[in-house]
């Protein structure tokens, strides 16, 4: 019999097969997806489970871009220093040069955040504090290298000043943390670095200004903060006016003089060329000062530590009669209190409200219904309340409930949606105010997830 008869039947056989081939492929497809749905929905479960549960320990931020070599030598450093129960939490903020990759090699107590573009240091920093569970957080830059003992002294310097931010001496920063050093190898740091590094109290002190390479806080600290003020694009400043408003919240910044951890130094920025580099220093430089305009003076003209004004969270420092946004809902914020505005047919909703924080948001009370009636300082002839008004001396004031706010800037007038009066308030009527709480500029923040 020839083997031409049996074609038809071998390629019915083979029909046959690849169609069973085929069914088995979409079956197995099917099974992976609706497997792959339950497996997403039980850790989505889980973690909004979980997410509130805070961690007994340390969480380790650590903002990176393009720097993988430098931040594995960091993990490794805080892996083999660190004895105290921490979790690392790693945002990569758009790289390109395998970092995602050789973060999924990784084992340990490390979580990442992914951006799919570069952000920018002070956006992949509040995406980490987003993230973190630890009652204590660490910002820490991944071209530092930690060493022994480190993250022990720096808590026991917090724990003796809870209300602080803590800081490390170093080898190449800016300001009062830097320390002479004389080694010239990986070794020889570590050398030095175990021998510097013990406990000493009188190596504390109190300081005016803190670089953020590496900080330590309470959990509770940054709620009253809030986070960093992502209109400081790229990087530098973002530290800076961080640290300024938690000075002005009357809160301390320490340097930990008896601990020191290894710093490269500014290797992400050096990487955008020097032209660039002066370019974006420039321009967050900027930003910083028609935010503040005199900084320090304003922290010693409304001088919180001395108690004259205790304000203790960012919010106190919000204005009133204004319009804020936040979690998807509009408020209207009236002498502290926010009140939802519902009434969306109505055509008058406002342009441009001030978005905050849901961190911003749960420390301020909700109104039960919203409000906008006539305040009793009206009917004395002073001034309107809410009102904004420029005095003799160039300072700007809100008017709120009897008393006089100051204003940091005119950049916070327009952060808040706030119009300057056209006349200028008199010496008689100003005598008519006690001083209030300042009015300070908020955050800008891009993300819609904070």
């Amino acid at each position: 019999m020839s083997r031409g008869r049996y074609l038809p039947l071998r390629r019915a056989v083979q029909k046959e097969r690849a169609e069973a081939i085929n069914r088995s492929k979409r079956k197995s497809a099917v099974e992976y997806r609706a497997g792959f749905q339950a497996g997403y929905r039980l850790g989505l479960e889980e973690g909004q489970r979980t997410f509130a549960i805070p961690f007994e320990g340390t969480s380790i931020v650590i903002p990176t871009y393009n720097q993988k070599e430098l931040l594995l030598q960091c993990i490794d450093s805080i892996e083999a220093h660190t004895e105290q129960p921490y979790e690392i939490i790693v945002v990569d903020d758009g790289s390109t040069d395998g970092t995602a990759e050789a973060l999924q090699r990784r084992r340990g107590a490390i979580r990442v955040g992914s951006h799919r573009k570069n952000l920018g240091f002070a956006s992949a920093v509040n995406t980490g504090l987003m993230m973190a569970k630890g009652q204590k957080i660490v910002l820490l830059n991944n071209d530092v290298i930690v060493s022994e003992r480190w993250l022990k002294q720096m808590l026991a310097v917090l724990e003796s000043n809870p209300n602080a931010a803590i800081g490390p001496v170093t080898n190449y920063i800016g300001g009062e943390q830097q320390i002479d050093t004389d080694y010239v190898s990986r070794s020889e740091m570590e050398s030095f670095a175990a021998n510097y590094n013990v406990a000493d109290r009188s190596k504390w002190r109190e300081t005016d200004r803190l670089v953020g390479f590496c900080v330590l806080f309470r959990r509770e600290l940054f709620e009253e903060v809030g986070y960093f003020d992502e209109g400081f694009e790229v990087g530098n400043f973002e530290d800076d006016d961080w640290m300024l408003r938690l000075r002005l919240q009357g809160k301390h910044l320490i340097i930990a003089g008896d601990t020191f951890v290894h710093h490269i130094g500014s290797v992400t920025m050096k990487g955008l060329g020097e032209d660039q580099y002066s370019v974006v220093n420039h321009r967050n430089e900027s930003l910083f000062h028609e935010k503040w305009g005199k900084p320090f003076e304003l922290v010693q003209r409304l001088n919180p530590q001395k108690g004259r004004l205790c304000p203790r969270k960012s919010s106190d420092f919000f204005p009133t009669h204004v319009w804020v946004e936040g979690a998807g809902r509009l408020f209207w914020l009236e002498h502290g209190v926010k009140y939802p505005f519902i009434d969306t047919s109505s055509g008058n909703m406002p342009n441009n409200p001030t978005r905050l924080s849901v961190i911003d948001l749960v420390q301020i009370p909700t109104g039960t219904r919203y409000s906008r009636g006539k305040s009793a300082y009206q009917e004395k002839g002073f001034v309107r309340e809410g009102a904004v008004v420029r005095c003799g001396n160039g300072y700007l004031y809100q008017v709120d409930q009897g008393r006089l706010r100051e204003i940091a800037s005119d950049y916070a007038c327009g952060l808040w949606g706030l119009s300057i009066e056209p006349d200028p308030i008199s010496p008689e009527e100003l005598r008519k105010f006690e001083e209030g709480v300042p009015i300070l500029p908020p955050p800008r923040l891009k993300s819609e997830d904070l």
